[in-house]
C-alpha cells in the first residue's frame, strides 16, 4: 500500500564493470522545482542542477545499455508514465482518476525531457502523491475515532491489480472500507492468536507463556497501529532527499525495459554493495515490498544467519520486528529502508521477526522467528554431501547427495594466484572423491534452493559430469553472435547414474548447470514444474565515474542494467520458462502466486537461438517412459504427496481470493477455516521443504521421491549393462 521498492529480485550473475573517462554530454537545466510540502505548497525549493544531469546521462545510459535496445521515444515515454505512477501507488489508494488526467498532459513528452535534464514531472507527481496520503492520514485519525460496524455486509478488494483508480468523489469510501478492512484483519488476527496461545500445550502456564510472548505485538489498540503505520509511511516519504526521489522516477525507467535494470541513489548503492560483498550482519536476507505494503522475503543468503536456522522461508511475510525480546514495531507500510535498518545491528544481538508464511494469505497468523545477527561465513554456505544407504528390493544401495547451495567462488583468492581458493567445484570434487571411495551407487545433487552465483563455476561444475564441450551460450545486446563457454576438460570425474533435484527458487547458474546436465542427457531433472526462469546478465555502472568531469557536488548513484541473456546449448532461453523438469512432482510451491521471472510484468521475453554443437547421450531417452510411469505410480499411492495435493488446491483457493468480507462474523468464519486446513497440513510442508540447514531429512517427501527414481536408474543402467558388451555409452551428435 506504500511506495513500490525495486529490490524484488536477486541478479546472480553481477559484474562490476566501472566506466572510465568523460562521456560527453551537453547539459542544459531547466527552472524546476522541488516541492517540499505537497504539489500545491507555497514552500518550493529549486532543483539542484546536478539532479537533471544525474536523470539524462542515466537515461541514456539505460536506453543504450540495456539488452533490448528501446529508442527513448514517445512510445518509451507513455510505458515510463504507466509504471512510475505505479510505483509510487501500486495499490491505487491515492491517486486518482483526475490526477493521473492531469498528469496525462505530459504523458508523451517525457523522453524529450529526460534528454535535457528536466525532471521536474518526477517531483510534481510525488507532491501530489504526499499531499493525498496527508489527506488519508487526516481522514484516517476521523475515521478510526468514529469506529466501524463490523456486522455489515460488505467487502473489500484485496487485489487491485487490474482495479481502476477511484475518482476524487469514490476516494473517500475506498479508504473507509481500507480502513475498515486493516482494523478488522488485526482484530481478529489478535484473537486468533490469543486463542492459539491457550491451545498449545494443553496448560495454562504455556499458554500464559505463549500468549505473553505476542502480547507485546498488540500492545496498543489496532486502530493506534494503524495511525502509527500511516505517520511512519508519511514522515518516511517527506524525508526523502530529492535524489532518493528521483530514484523512483529513474528506477521506474529501468523497470519499463525489464525488471532487473533500474538506478540506485547512493543509499540503495550502499546496500547494494553490502550484499554482494556479504559483508551485511544482519539475517541474510533479501528484502522487497510487495503491492500490499507488506515486507517480503525474496530470497535466503547461503551461509547466512537465516539460511543456518532453516526457518524463514523465500516469500514469507514479515509484519513487525523486535530487538532482544522487547516491543516489537509493526512494519506493514513501512519504507524498506527503514525495515533493514531495524532488521540490522550489532553482530550477536537477536532480532525477533514476526512472520506469516507465504503461503498462508490473507489470515495467516504471525510466528516469531528469532535470529541472531551475524554476517554471512563462506563456510557455512558450501557444498555438503551426505551418503544413504537404501533397500532396492533386497539389494543395499548406497545413494550419495549434494546439496550446493550457490556458485560461489573466492574471486580475489583465484585472481591472486591461491592455491587452495574456495569455489563450489572444487567442493564438489572433493565430495565426489570421497562417494566414489565409499562406491556410491549413483548421485543427487539437489539445487531447490540454490539462487545462482558465478557463471564459470555453472560451467566447471557440469564438467565434472561430462568429457568436455559447451556448456552454455551468451548473447549480448549489440553482438547478436552468441559467445559459448565451453569445458574444456577432457575428462569424466564422476560417470555414473545422476539426478538433479529442482525447484522454482534455482535461478540462473543452478538453472544452467540443469539445462546442460538434461541437454547432454546426462542425468535426470527431477522437481517443480520449472525453475525460477532468470536467464538474464546484469552489470553496474557507478556514475561517479561517468560523470567525474562535472564537478558533481554529490554522489550520482549507480545504474543496474541487463547486457547480455543465456541460452541452453539446444538454442532455447532460459528467461522466463526456466529449465522443464524431466520429471515433474507436486510442491508446495504450486500454490504461491507471483513466483518466478514470468510474473513480473517487464521480464524480457523467451526466445531461441540456434543449438551449438555438442554430444548427447541417447540412453536416458530409452529410460525416460519407465522412469515417469513408476515415479507416477508412487506419488498416486503415496497419502503423503495425496495430502499434499489436498493442500496445494485449498492455498491456491486462498491465495486467488479477490475480495475478503468486512462482516466480522463472516470473516472470523473464513479465517478459522483457512487456519485449520493450514495447520492440519503444517507437517506435510516440513516433509516438502528443501533443508536449507543442508541437513538430510528423513521426511522430505520430495527428496525421498528423487531417491526412489535414482534406484529406478540404477536398476535401469545395470540391467543396459548386462545386456550389451563393454556397456559403453556413445555420443552422437544432437539434433
Amino acid at each position: 500500500m506504500g511506495i513500490r521498492t525495486y529490490r524484488r529480485q536477486g541478479w546472480a550473475f553481477t559484474f562490476r564493470m566501472w566506466v572510465a573517462g568523460c562521456f560527453l554530454v551537453a547539459f542544459v537545466t531547466c527552472a524546476a522545482e522541488v516541492r517540499g510540502d505537497g504539489a500545491d505548497s507555497a514552500d518550493k525549493q529549486k532543483i539542484d542542477p546536478d539532479l537533471g544531469l544525474i536523470a539524462r546521462v542515466a537515461a541514456n545510459m539505460l536506453v543504450n545499455q540495456e539488452y533490448a535496445l528501446h529508442p527513448l521515444d514517445d512510445d518509451l515515454s507513455e510505458k515510463l508514465f504507466n509504471e512510475y505512477i505505479d510505483t509510487l501507488d501500486p495499490g491505487k489508494f491515492y491517486l486518482t482518476k483526475e490526477d493521473v488526467a492531469e498528469f496525462a498532459k505530459e504523458k508523451g513528452e517525457l523522453d524529450d525531457q529526460l534528454k535535457r535534464g528536466d525532471i521536474d514531472f518526477a517531483f510534481k507527481v510525488y507532491d501530489r502523491l504526499l499531499k493525498r496520503l496527508r489527506d488519508y492520514r487526516d481522514f484516517a485519525k476521523k475515521e478510526l475515532k468514529k469506529g466501524f460496524d463490523f456486522t455489515k455486509d460488505e467487502s473489500f478488494s484485496i487485489d487491485r491489480k487490474k482495479a481502476e483508480r477511484p475518482t476524487n468523489a469514490d476516494l473517500k469510501e475506498l479508504w473507509r472500507k481500507k480502513l475498515k478492512n486493516d482494523l478488522l484483519t488485526l482484530k481478529l488476527a489478535e484473537k486468533a492468536m490469543k486463542l492459539d496461545a491457550t491451545k498449545k500445550g494443553g496448560k495454562a502456564s504455556a499458554g500464559a507463556s505463549k500468549g505473553e510472548k505476542f502480547a507485546k505485538l498488540w500492545s496498543k489498540p489496532p486502530a493506534e497501529r494503524i495511525l502509527k503505520r500511516i505517520n511512519t509511511l508519511v514522515d518516511s516519504l517527506e524525508k526523502k532527499r530529492p535524489i532518493d526521489r528521483l530514484e523512483f522516477y529513474l528506477a521506474s525507467l529501468g523497470q519499463v525495459l525489464d525488471p532487473h535494470s533500474g538506478y540506485m541513489a547512493p543509499s540503495s548503492s550502499e546496500d547494494f554493495d553490502i550484499n554482494m560483498k556479504l559483508s551485511l550482519t544482519g539475517i541474510g536476507a533479501v528484502l522487497s515490498t510487495d503491492d500490499n505494503g507488506y515486507t517480503k522475503i525474496v530470497s535466503i543468503i547461503p551461509g547466512g544467519p537465516a539460511d543456518r536456522d532453516g526457518r524463514l522461508e523465500k516469500e514469507d511475510r514479515i509484519v513487525a520486528v523486535g530487538q532482544n525480546g522487547g516491543d516489537p514495531v509493526d512494519i506493514v507500510d513501512m519504507p524498506l529502508t527503514n525495515v533493514v535498518h531495524l532488521i540490522r545491528g550489532v553482530r550477536g544481538t537477536r532480532v525477533d521477526l514476526y512472520v506469516v508464511k507465504g503461503f498462508q494469505g490473507a489470515h495467516g497468523v504471525p510466528k516469531v522467528i528469532s535470529i541472531v545477527r551475524d554476517k554471512v561465513v563462506l563456510k557455512d554456505q558450501e557444498a555438503k554431501g551426505t551418503i544413504k544407504v537404501l533397500d532396492d528390493h533386497g539389494t543395499k544401495r548406497k545413494v550419495g547427495i549434494i546439496n550446493v547451495p550457490s556458485f560461489y567462488i573466492d574471486f580475489q583468492g583465484a585472481a591472486s594466484g591461491k592455491p587452495d581458493y574456495t569455489s563450489v567445484t572444487r567442493d564438489v570434487k572433493k565430495i565426489l572423491e570421497k562417494f566414489q571411495k565409499e562406491q556410491v551407487d549413483g548421485v543427487v545433487v539437489d539445487m531447490r534452493s540454490n539462487g545462482g552465483g558465478s557463471l564459470s563455476e555453472a560451467v566447471k561444475l557440469t564438467g565434472l559430469f561430462i568429457d568436455s564441450g559447451p556448456v552454455v551460450q551468451v548473447r549480448n545486446a549489440y553482438s547478436r553472435t552468441p559467445q559459448v563457454e565451453c569445458d574444456t576438460d577432457d575428462t569424466t570425474f564422476y560417470s555414473g547414474p545422476l539426478v538433479v533435484l529442482i525447484s522454482r527458487f534455482s535461478a540462473s547458474a543452478a538453472e544452467i548447470f540443469a539445462a546442460a546436465i538434461q541437454d547432454y542427457g546426462r542425468g535426470v531433472v527431477v522437481g517443480d514444474v520449472h525453475t525460477h526462469g532468470k536467464g538474464t546478465v546484469q552489470t553496474i555502472y557507478d556514475l561517479k565515474n561517468v560523470l567525474s568531469h562535472f564537478g558533481l557536488k554529490m554522489d550520482p548513484g549507480q545504474l543496474r542494467i541487463t547486457i547480455a541473456k543465456f541460452y541452453r546449448i539446444n538454442g532455447d532461453s532460459t528467461q522466463r520458462k526456466g529449465v522443464s523438469p524431466d520429471i515433474v512432482l507436486p510442491d508446495i510451491t504450486d500454490a504461491l502466486n507471483d513466483l518466478g521471472e514470468s510474473s513480473l510484468k517487464t521480464a524480457l521475453p523467451w526466445d531461441a537461438i540456434d543449438a551449438t554443437d555438442y554430444l548427447a547421450f541417447d540412453e536416458l531417452k530409452s529410460y525416460m517412459p519407465t522412469l515417469k510411469e513408476k515415479s507416477q505410480k508412487r506419488v498416486d499411492g503415496n497419502q503423503k504427496f495425496v495430502e499434499l495435493k489436498s493442500l496445494i488446491k485449498h492455498l491456491k483457493e486462498i491465495n486467488t481470493r479477490k475480495e475478503l468480507p468486512l462482516n466480522e462474523k463472516t470473516r472470523w468464519a473464513l479465517m478459522m477455516s483457512d487456519k485449520k486446513a493450514i495447520e492440519k497440513q503444517d507437517k506435510i510442508l516440513e516433509r516438502t521443504t528443501s533443508s536449507k540447514t543442508q541437513e538430510v531429512k528423513d521426511d522430505d517427501i520430495i527428496l525421498g521421491e528423487a531417491l526412489n527414481i535414482m534406484l529406478d536408474l540404477i536398476d535401469l543402467e545395470n540391467s543396459a549393462k548386462k545386456g550389451k558388451a563393454g556397456g559403453a555409452k556413445e555420443g552422437k551428435p544432437a539434433a
